[in-house]
């Protein structure tokens, strides 16, 4: 059984793929997915008739997302990994909201933008065969038309990408089906692309004398 969470961005979601069905919950919330994600999971294995014991693996949304999201969710799934005896896998965003995108559409390359700060996107597109193009991309929103390939379905959050999908937010149900063919070589860690927001002091540091 391959148990999947997301709580990298704007919803906490479960899943639960028994092998023969899938049992999936998913709640948007900005806030509060440390107080929702156990009772979630819990709800889904009771619906499924199965134990924590039954899950042979565990798969997360590695992001990119929210800070505190990501580490939440992948801390969880490193934890519980550990306490079945099982391995835990990443899935990033990028990856599950492309091959949900095939699913409606195949045959079709998949641009995947996201938000980034002010002016800019996160980008990362996918062949027609799912294979992914390089690594994902900070661009300006300007630059983003020539970057991606003719007749691509566009997905994702960011304003240009409001074709399907456009809330962003992966299906958990698809993130559990991308980790069942993956074997974990490290464990899952969080996606970033884009630097911490605090600054470094711009002071010199003080100066030390010997006495």
């Amino acid at each position: 059984m391959i148990l999947a969470i997301d709580t990298s961005a704007g919803q906490c979601a479960v899943a639960l793929d028994t092998g023969a069905n899938i049992v999936a919950r998913r709640e948007a919330m900005e806030r509060g997915h440390a107080e929702a994600l156990f009772p979630m999971i819990d709800a889904v294995l009771a619906e499924a008739g199965a134990r924590l014991g039954d899950v042979t693996k565990v798969a997360v949304c590695t992001g990119p997302g929210s800070f505190t999201g990501l580490r939440l969710g992948i801390a969880a799934a490193r934890g519980l990994a550990l306490g079945i005896g099982c391995e835990a896998v990443g899935v990033s965003r990028f990856e599950a909201l492309a091959a949900e995108a095939r699913d409606h559409h195949p045959g079709h390359p998949v641009a995947v933008i996201l938000t980034g700060r002010p002016g800019t996107v996160f980008l990362h597109w996918f062949a027609t065969d799912g294979a992914a193009h390089g690594r994902p991309e900070v661009l300006t929103e300007g630059a983003v038309e020539g970057a991606i390939p003719p007749l691509a379905i566009r997905v994702g959050d960011a304003g240009m990408a409001r074709s399907i999908l456009a809330h962003g937010l992966p299906d958990p149900a698809v993130i559990a089906r991308l980790g069942a063919s993956r074997t974990a070589t490290e464990p899952p860690a969080p996606l970033y692309l884009r630097g911490a927001d605090a600054a470094l002091p711009r002071e010199a540091p003080p100066e030390i004398f010997d006495a």
